[in-house]
């Protein structure tokens, strides 16, 4: 059995690489249906997101070995296998599984603790057992994988605190507004950053949205985007005091708001709190209107210092969540040594009962005249003693699954008994057309 993962992520390759390999949700259905008539045996994942590529297989042979997935990759994007091999890896065994868990616990995500990649290890899974290409491996591995990731994220603060800098003025603007409904927000520019943290308050729930910008097309395209009023540039003073929450990233080299801005806003606002977002460098707005009633000025530093502390507190998480990890990826690969091991102990055992019942078949020719209830006896008797020799070599089976050997083992008992006709189909992990298989998870060790 060949079980592997091939890839690139955001740290093996650049982005012009990546977007050559990805799928989009109709491109990961075509891929599926055309490895499964390509590798009718094999069992296959495709995970694509923005920041990675992955195709897990597994195979009964190395018919789905490496190169097989990097011509797959080739030819089905048209790319020549030079303009990305050296950016890929590729892991088979712990490693694999380690790598999965890692990934849908979002330890090895470019944002660590995030939850988006969860759910979509999870949509990858869905839809490889919706073109039927799963079976009992990847049933198993994916099932484990998302529960992995449950597990981390509730007992480990590995999610807590935000990591980025639209997802901090955020949580600076919730200490002063508990409901974004009725408030207005005003960006004055219209940079990447501004474009963030707007949309950020928006998902939050602001509704009225206002975009200033020297550029007045530019001002009126963003505010387009997200509903709003574009204002002109020379209009910024006399409209300031609309403005709750203010998102300021201009390129100016000097401030655009002054203390007296703000004052006068102030007093057509009736004292109603205003709350201020200075993410440009150098800095919109002067320093000193920070220090005026009811008004909150956090600039780019004070949003970077708790990014940076929320990103070390889930550093020292990594630890623990490292630990919950392997102790995972252990239980899977004994897991997997056991299937490994099933076929050959349920051949050995029919071998031992096929020269059983021809023992019998010819003794019984030889007894002549025995009534039935003697003979079911020396059938019975012959059927426990083939099960008590059965028992030791069952029960070794499966404490060299446990210490990682099933493999050795099983090569072993082939050779010792000639069972060199196991039947493929046991150690592959078909049928796939089961969409709503649950393979029971092995119990957490105590």
């Amino acid at each position: 059995m060949n079980l592997l993962v091939l890839g690139l992520n955001h740290k093996s390759a650049p982005v012009e690489v990546r977007e050559q390999l990805a799928f989009s949700p109709s491109k990961v259905t075509e891929a599926l249906e055309l490895l499964r008539k390509r590798f009718p045996s094999c069992e296959a994942v495709i995970l694509s997101t923005c920041n990675r590529v992955e195709l897990y297989a597994c195979s009964p042979d190395d018919s789905l070995n490496e190169e097989a997935v990097m011509d797959f990759l080739s030819a089905f994007h048209g790319t020549e296998t030079d303009k990305f091999r050296e950016h890929m890896y590729c892991y088979s065994g712990p490693e694999l599984v380690r790598h999965l868990f890692h990934v849908s616990s979002s330890l090895d995500s470019m944002v660590v603790g995030e939850s988006q990649i969860v759910s979509q290890v999870k949509e990858a899974y869905i839809a490889a057992t919706s073109c039927e290409v799963t079976g009992k491996i990847m049933h198993q591995l994916f099932q484990q994988a998302l529960a992995v990731a449950k597990a981390v994220h509730s007992n480990s603060r590995i999610a807590q605190g935000k990591v980025s800098i639209s997802s901090v003025a955020v949580e600076f603007a919730e200490k002063i507004f508990q409901d974004f409904s009725d408030k207005t927000v005003f960006v004055i520019g219209a940079g990447e950053m501004a474009e963030l943290v707007l949309k950020s308050l928006v998902e939050q729930g602001t509704r009225t949205v206002m975009v200033s910008n020297r550029s007045y097309d530019r001002a009126v395209n963003l505010a387009k985007e997200f509903g709003g009023r574009a204002v002109r540039f020379d209009d910024l003073a006399s409209e300031i005091a609309r403005a709750d929450i203010v998102i300021s990233s201009t390129a100016a080299p000097h401030y655009v708001l002054h203390p007296n801005h703000i004052k006068e806003a102030m007093l057509q606002r009736k004292g109603n709190p205003m709350f201020l977002i200075d993410i440009a460098v150098p800095r919109d707005i002067n320093p000193e209107v920070g220090r005026l009633d009811n008004v909150y000025l956090y600039n780019i530093d004070d949003l970077q210092s708790v990014v940076s502390q929320n990103v070390d507190d889930r550093a020292k998480e990594m630890e623990t969540c490292t630990v919950m990890v392997e102790k995972e990826v252990e239980r899977f690969m004994h897991w997997l040594e056991e299937m490994k091991i099933g076929p050959t102990i349920a051949n050995l055992r029919e071998h031992f009962h096929a020269v059983g019942r021809e023992e019998l078949n010819r003794l019984r020719t030889k007894l002549g005249d025995v009534n039935d209830t003697q003979w079911q006896e020396v059938v019975y008797t012959m059927e426990r003693t083939l099960n008590k020799l059965l028992h030791e070599p069952a029960k070794v089976g499966k404490q060299e699954a446990k210490n990682g050997s099933g493999h050795r083992y099983v090569e072993t008992v082939k050779r010792l008994f000639g069972l060199h006709h196991t039947d493929r189909a046991n150690l592959s992990i078909s049928p796939r057309h089961d969409s709503n298989h649950k393979t029971e998870l092995p119990s957490n060790p105590s």
